[in-house]
C-alpha cells in the first residue's frame, strides 16, 4: 500500500468516526454542538449573562444589539462589544456562542472591575512643563453603575479634579455627570499665573447606545497675576456658561482603537445674558476616524475647529485664546507660532503596529501593552480676522513611536519639523493627540 492509499484510508475514517459520534449524539436524544460552525445568520435563542457581581443584569442586557428572536451576526457582536467595553465596568468580556439545532444560545461571560481603581496621572506640555499624581475611581456608588472619581497632580501645575457621573447607557437612558476641577499654574506663553475653580454639570439623554445629546452648564472663576489678563479689573473673572453637546462614538475599542468614528459637537455661552465677565460663543467640532489598513496597519484622521464669537480683551478674555504650534496642534513648530480666538487643526497619521495589543489580565485588572510605529503630518491656523486664515496656516510633519500602555493608554514620542529655521523638535506626551488638542482652550 503505497503513501497516497494509506491517506485515503485514513480520511475515511476520520469520516466514519465523525458521523458515528454525530449519529450516537443524535440517538441519546442531545443536540448536536458544532464548535467549529459558524454562529452568524443563526437566530438567538436565548442569552445568559454570567460573572455579574455589582452590576444588574438587566443593565447589561438593555445596552446589546444582539436580541432574542433576532439573527445574530459579526456587527451585533462587534456592537456588543464596542457598547460594553465604553460603559468602564468591566475587565473582560467574552461572547461564547453556541449552536444548537439552528438556533444560537448566547452566553456572556463578563468578569467586573475592582470596586477602587487606582491610576497614574501625568500631564507634559509647553506651557507648564512635567506634572504627575494619582488618581482613583470608584465604580457602583454607592450601588448602582454611578462613578465616584478624582486626581490631583503637582509639579509644572497643581491640578485637583473630582467627578461624579454615569456610564453611557441604552437608548433613551439618562445620563448625569457633575465635575469639579482646580488649577494653580503658570502659562509662560500668556505670561501670567492663573488660579482657577470650575464646577460644571451635564445632563444627557442616549438617543442610541452610541449617540448622546447633553446639555452642559458650568460656573469658572479664574483669576490673574498680569493686569489685562482678565476682564474684570480686580483680576478676577467669573462667567457663567450653558451649552449643548452631541456626542457619537463607534469606534472598535476604547482604550486601542483600530476602526470607526468618533465626533463631539458642542456650543456653548458664556457671559452675556447669564451675567458675570465676557460675552462670547464658542462652538466646537471634532471628528476622529480610524481606519485600518492591513492586519498590522492603520491610518488616523483628526480634524478640530474652534470658534468664537467677540473680540479677545473686548468680549473674550486674553487667555481664552488659541496659541497653535507645537505637541497637541502642529509638531514641527514652536508652541505659540500662530495665536488668535479660532483655531483649525488637522491631523493625518499612519502607524504600523511592530507589536500588536495584547491584553492580560493581573488579579481583577485588565492590562494591555504594544508597540507602534507612526508618519504624521500636521496643518493648523488660528486666527481672529478673516485675511488671517490662511496667512497663518503652518504645517509640520515627522515620525514617531506610540507605547501603549495601561490606564494612560498612549504614551506618544514624536520628532516633527517644519518651522522655517529650526531644528527637528521632539514631543513627548500622553494619549491621543485629539485628546488634549481639544483641552486646549487656555
Amino acid at each position: 500500500m503505497n503513501r497516497k492509499d494509506r491517506f485515503i484510508r485514513l480520511q475515511i475514517l476520520l469520516c466514519t468516526l465523525t458521523c458515528l459520534l454525530a449519529v450516537s449524539a443524535g440517538s441519546a436524544g442531545a443536540q448536536s454542538y458544532f464548535a467549529t460552525s459558524p454562529p452568524y445568520g443563526r437566530i438567538v435563542r436565548e442569552i445568559r449573562i454570567r460573572g455579574l457581581v455589582r452590576t444588574p443584569e438587566s443593565t447589561v442586557a438593555r445596552i446589546l444589539a444582539s436580541k432574542v428572536g433576532e439573527p445574530y451576526t459579526k456587527d451585533t457582536e462587534d456592537r456588543d462589544r464596542r457598547r460594553l467595553a465604553r460603559m468602564r465596568l468591566f475587565a473582560t468580556v467574552q461572547a461564547d456562542p453556541v449552536i444548537v439545532g439552528e438556533e444560537v444560545f448566547l452566553t456572556l461571560n463578563i468578569r467586573e472591575l475592582p470596586r477602587f481603581v487606582p491610576y497614574p496621572r501625568m500631564s507634559w506640555n509647553n506651557t507648564n512643563g512635567i506634572s504627575g499624581g494619582l488618581g482613583g475611581r470608584l465604580t457602583h456608588f454607592p450601588r448602582r453603575a454611578l462613578f465616584l472619581s478624582g486626581s490631583a497632580m503637582l509639579g509644572g501645575m497643581t491640578h485637583v479634579d473630582a467627578a461624579l457621573e454615569t456610564p453611557w447607557g441604552a437608548t433613551g437612558e439618562k445620563s448625569y455627570a457633575l465635575k469639579y476641577d482646580y488649577y494653580d499654574r503658570r502659562d509662560q506663553y500668556d505670561i501670567h499665573r492663573e488660579n482657577s475653580h470650575e464646577l460644571e454639570g451635564r445632563f444627557g439623554v442616549n438617543l442610541h447606545p452610541e449617540w448622546m445629546l447633553s446639555a452642559r452648564g458650568g460656573y469658572l472663576s479664574l483669576g490673574s497675576d498680569t493686569p489685562g489678563m482678565t476682564l474684570s479689573p480686580d483680576g478676577r473673572d467669573h462667567t457663567p456658561y450653558f451649552g449643548a453637546m452631541l456626542e457619537f462614538d463607534r469606534r472598535d475599542s476604547v482604550s486601542v482603537p483600530r476602526n470607526g468614528w468618533m465626533g463631539i459637537f458642542d456650543v456653548t455661552q458664556n457671559g452675556g445674558f447669564l451675567g458675570g465677565d465676557g460675552d462670547f460663543v464658542t462652538a466646537q467640532v471634532d471628528l476622529r476616524r480610524y481606519q485600518p489598513l492591513a492586519p498590522r496597519h492603520g491610518l488616523v484622521l483628526f480634524t478640530l475647529a474652534s470658534l468664537q464669537s467677540g473680540r479677545v480683551g473686548g468680549e473674550i478674555p486674553a487667555y481664552r485664546d488659541f496659541h497653535i504650534g507645537g505637541t497637541n496642534s502642529v509638531r514641527g513648530w514652536n508652541w505659540g507660532a500662530r495665536t488668535g480666538k479660532n483655531q483649525f487643526l488637522n491631523t493625518i497619521e499612519y502607524r504600523y503596529e511592530l507589536l500588536p495589543p495584547r491584553f492580560f489580565r493581573v488579579r481583577e485588572y485588565s492590562l494591555h501593552y504594544g508597540l507602534q510605529l507612526a508618519a504624521f503630518a500636521d496643518l493648523g491656523t488660528a486666527w481672529s480676522r478673516g485675511e488671517d486664515f490662511t496667512r497663518n496656516m503652518i504645517g509640520g510633519a515627522g515620525v514617531g513611536i506610540r507605547f501603549l500602555v495601561p490606564f494612560l493608554d498612549i504614551i506618544r514620542l514624536d520628532f516633527g519639523f517644519g518651522q522655517a529655521g529650526a531644528r527637528i523638535q521632539p514631543h513627548l506626551h500622553l494619549y491621543e493627540k485629539a485628546h488634549y488638542s481639544r483641552k486646549r482652550i487656555r
